[in-house]
């Protein structure tokens, strides 16, 4: 990690963490903050360790092969799943994973957020995946959040959370405050009666 980077992305990891909690994305120890370096090293946050609370010596760095280089603590214990959405997709610079209450909340009725009700979500989130149920930290989650990567950069898993990646931090987090902010809105709709959809032919020139 060069200086440049370390005195900026530590910063701005600390500060997206703080922006998850006060924004109710995460609670306690929930979720991780991951951004890929220049030379292939990667900072994340702790695990068990309050998120909204954090400072910058609390993040840990790991190698490209998973072994941790700096910090006082131990990586999250999601850090497989960031590497391997790191190896997978190369323009992914940094992911953002936290279990979003609105779009938990949508996802556990059986609502998939498909299709897209606002055209905000539909251009700016593309095609949200739903990931099936596999315990956190293990090698079969993993596998089934790789398996979904190509449908877009925005996955929600089942009973667990949601998960985004962007070619910056920002890109992450603000693809993960869009899809709860959408989420919010659809089950307000659909408390309030039946949503009106999308007009077909917005949908389908998005999808061009």
């Amino acid at each position: 990690m060069t200086i440049q980077e370390d005195s900026v992305l530590g910063p701005e990891v600390i500060k997206i963490c703080r922006q998850l909690y006060n924004k109710g994305l995460i609670a306690a120890s929930d979720g991780n903050v991951s951004v890929r370096l220049s030379e292939g090293d990667i900072l994340i946050t702790p695990g068990g360790v309050h998120k909204g609370f954090l400072h910058e010596e609390d993040l840990v760095l790991v190698s490209s092969e998973g072994h941790v280089l700096k910090g006082r603590g131990r990586p999250s214990s999601e850090l497989a799943m960031h590497m391997a959405i790191y190896r997978q997709d190369p323009r992914a610079m940094a992911i953002v994973h936290t279990h979003p209450p609105w779009t938990l909340a949508l996802s556990l009725s059986g609502d998939q957020l498909s299709p897209h009700l606002l055209i905000e979500g539909l251009m700016f989130l593309g095609e949200v995946s739903m990931v099936p149920f596999e315990m956190p930290g293990t090698e079969a989650l993993v596998s089934a959040v790789v398996n979904a990567l190509h449908k877009g950069p925005v996955q929600i898993l089942a009973h667990h959370g949601a998960v985004t990646r962007g070619p910056t931090l920002w890109k992450a987090f603000e693809l993960m405050e869009c899809l709860e902010h959408t989420c919010r809105i659809k089950a307000l709709a659909k408390l309030l009666g039946e949503p009106r959809a999308l007009p077909l032919n917005i949908v389908q020139s998005c999808q061009i």
